[in-house]
């Protein structure tokens, strides 16, 4: 239990920090509010890795005895502090912040403590035998003080944060991380109580260490699940968002296909043969398809023309030498499979290709957004696919055949 812990909490931590970094690099590390929650998420997550050690002593042996312990609480302390900071907005000068004088004055304590002890106290648990020793118990009580203020403090302003927000998840988030932190500390109160007063001690199964660590543990649980929301929400979201732009990229093919077998040069990045797809990133995909769609209709619109001449013709009988301007909807649909058509006995009858012309639709103006000029697209691919699926519909109901 307490190595799965302990392991979720690092995951978690450094996955948060995972999460800040990208944004941090591309801002050069000029956002003092967002290099606060990374360096905090950073030194949380990294300083619970120690505890993962089954043997401190191989780590000692690095600098001396009793390095892994003090280096463990550097590093929860400091995270602890950045991560007070960081809730109370603070943009400047951290130096001077009453919180970053506290974390210095007892870390500055807890070394000179650790310097005081003979070596063979400084690898000291929670066991008895070492609690008899007031350097011991110095030791935990300055760290826990600190622990106590600052998982207190970061609950009490993630509790402020949460109501002054209007995202339910945000605080459904820091709600959750606040009740955790607010066990954390509790568990601090306990665990101090533990080491002062061998009465608290004589509880048994009423206050025991197992039942305060058990405790503490599950408060961790809960700030993990707090500080993953977000992550959650976010995967969730991104997964989401690619769902939408596969099923865009897909739904291009039917028009996309047809094109590229008269046109292969509207595919730029080709390796081996096959098209290069990026399998996170569909959205420049999707772009990348609308362009070459776009760039094929235009290679295609002599034949647009000449299909829609045909159009006009068959319908009033006069009025071939005029421009006809593309249709909508089933109408473009049928145009354009048409026009592919013409294309292909082109090609079969070996005659030269017309310049290409404008071809506007499907956004029908030059001032068509995106998204609109895209759906259009999407629409007139799936009427291709739907014409070519009903050949029988589509003997009924083409043009010109």
């Amino acid at each position: 239990m307490k190595d799965f812990v302990n392991l979720l909490a690092i995951v978690t931590l450094l996955g948060g920090t995972a999460w800040t970094l990208p944004l941090l690099i591309r801002q050069r590390f000029r956002a003092p509010m967002r290099l606060q929650l990374c360096l905090s998420l950073f030194l949380l997550g990294a300083g619970n890795v120690p505890a993962q050690l089954s043997d401190p002593a191989a780590l000692d042996g690095l600098a001396f005895t009793g390095f892994t312990k003090l280096a463990y609480n550097v590093a929860i302390l400091t995270g602890l502090c950045l991560m007070v900071s960081f809730l109370c907005e603070r943009r400047r000068a951290l130096w001077r912040s009453w919180e970053v004088v506290f974390c210095l004055l007892c870390l500055t304590a807890m070394a000179g403590v650790t310097a005081l002890m003979p070596p063979g106290l400084r690898d000291h648990t929670f066991a008895l035998p070492y609690l008899d020793h007031w350097q011991v118990r110095a030791f935990y009580d300055i760290g826990g003080a600190y622990l106590v203020f600052g998982y207190t403090t970061c609950a009490v302003l993630a509790v402020r944060h949460a109501r002054s927000s209007r995202r339910p998840l945000l605080q459904a988030a820091l709600g959750t991380v606040s009740a955790g932190l607010l066990g954390l500390a509790l568990s601090c109160v306990l665990r101090i109580l533990w080491v002062n007063c061998p009465a608290c001690r004589g509880f048994g199964h009423h206050l025991t260490y197992p039942n305060i660590f058990l405790f503490g543990q599950l408060a961790t649980i809960a700030v993990c699940a707090g500080l993953s929301l977000p992550c959650f929400a976010s995967a969730a979201q991104f997964l989401r968002e690619r769902s939408v732009q596969r099923a865009r990229f897909r739904e291009l093919g039917e028009l996309w296909q047809r094109l590229v077998d008269f046109y292969p040069e509207l595919v730029l990045e080709q390796r081996r043969g096959r098209r290069w797809l990026p399998l996170l990133d569909y959205t420049s995909a999707v772009y990348r398809r609308y362009v070459e769609c776009r760039d094929g209709l235009t290679r295609l619109s002599p034949y647009l023309h000449l299909a829609s001449q045909e159009t006009v013709a068959e319908k009033d009988g006069e009025g071939a030498g005029e421009q006809a301007s593309p249709a909508a909807g089933p109408d473009l649909v049928r145009l354009v499979d048409r026009s592919l058509r013409l294309r292909g006995e082109a090609d079969l009858a070996a005659a030269a290709t017309p310049e290409p012309t404008v071809f506007v639709a499907p956004g029908d103006s030059h001032a068509a957004d995106y998204e609109s000029d895209l759906a259009g697209l999407i629409a007139l691919s799936r009427g291709l696919r739907e014409l070519r699926t009903a050949p029988a519909e589509n003997d009924s109901h083409a043009v010109g055949v």
